[in-house]
């Protein structure tokens, strides 16, 4: 019978061996990708002869005090109040049925092709056109709407709805 063993060797692989490996997979990735590498040279080398190099860097090296920056001026009355309402946009956006918006325009489309009506072609309106534009009722109503969504998005969520006059 054999002896039993005692002691178990890991086989060691010489740090020369490991760096010659390490070596030819990098060399494979960089022949595998090389205009990605070329790309990401040129990209470097403009960032460093505009100076922008040098500011990644140090925004990098201030990232604390940076983002204690952005995230003091985000808590002030004013921008809270318009990141709030961007969020409650964006979570409008969400909601919209797409589906429904693409076969609206589609059909708006094909029927703006079947009568062969044109848009019409925008001309300068002065300050006066805009005033004789004002007594179109249809004008004045989008405009009040305008100005409703207006004073919606501007209100902050402590502030009382808009009154409607």
């Amino acid at each position: 019978m054999a002896e039993r063993i005692k002691e178990i060797k890991r086989m060691e692989i010489p740090k020369e061996k490991i760096r010659e490996d390490n070596l030819n997979e990098l060399l494979d990735a960089l022949s595998d990708n090389k205009e990605a590498m070329l790309e990401t040279i040129r990209f470097s080398s403009l960032l460093h002869e505009t100076g922008k190099m040098s500011m990644l860097n140090a925004m990098i090296s201030q990232q604390q005090h940076i983002m204690g920056n952005i995230a003091y001026e985000a808590n002030q009355k004013p921008n809270s109040t318009i990141l709030h309402n961007a969020t409650r946009l964006i979570e409008l956006l969400g909601m919209l049925d797409l589906e429904g918006i693409d076969h609206l325009t589609a059909r708006y489309t094909r029927k703006e092709k079947e009568e062969g009506t044109e848009v019409p072609v925008v001309k300068n309106v002065g300050f006066f056109g805009l005033i004789k534009a004002l007594r179109d009722p249809e004008i004045s109503r989008g405009i009040y709407i305008l100005l409703q969504i207006l004073r919606g998005l501007g209100h902050g969520p402590k502030d009382k709805a808009p009154s409607k006059k």
